[in-house]
């Protein structure tokens, strides 16, 4: 059996989740799927609708053709939030946890080498294939996720080839 998420439609195509209810004819039905869970905007972000959350379409390699350690990702988010990105200023490296959400091994989309990473196909092809993340050990590392294959590791703050920063900013209810 299939278990199906129920959201109302409200003013301004804003959804409201009324988790697993009955039937009515008042309901729209929608199965959450990694598929139908990501959704671009006019503004230039993609909102994920099961975690809700906005990541901009393109990663620091995408956006400009340079490889970023821990240091630069950081001024990466500082120069995002300066210039209003997609409208917001509240820009951020994810977490692990939300990496290893944006991570889905059944999605496809080719990086910056022609590999397959495991992400939507919303967000823009020839990315870089490890995404640093907020979270530091206590060796001074920084966690990175791999979305070749989902590991998450930690790796020293000054690592740079194919490292990138993919911004991701919580939506307010």
């Amino acid at each position: 059996m299939t278990r199906k998420s129920h959201f109302v439609i409200l003013r301004n195509n804003v959804t409201k989740n009324l988790g697993v209810v009955q039937r009515s004819p008042f309901l729209l039905d929608i199965t959450m799927s990694a598929q139908n869970r990501f959704h671009d905007n006019p503004s230039g972000v993609i909102t994920d609708t099961k975690n809700n959350k906005h990541w901009l379409p393109k990663d620091s390699w995408g956006d400009l053709g340079q490889w970023r350690n821990y240091d630069e990702a950081l001024a990466y988010v500082r120069l995002m939030n300066q210039v209003y990105a997609g409208g917001f200023c509240n820009w951020r490296l994810p977490t692990k946890q939300e990496a290893e959400n944006f991570y889905d091994a059944d999605l496809t989309q080719i990086d910056w080498n022609g590999e397959v990473v495991h992400i939507h196909t919303l967000f823009v092809t020839k990315c870089a294939n490890f995404m640093w993340l907020k979270e530091t050990n206590d060796k001074d590392e920084v966690g990175r996720i791999n979305l070749r294959n989902g590991e998450v590791e930690f790796v020293d703050r000054n690592t740079q080839e194919h490292q990138s920063a993919r911004l991701v900013r919580d939506i307010k209810a």
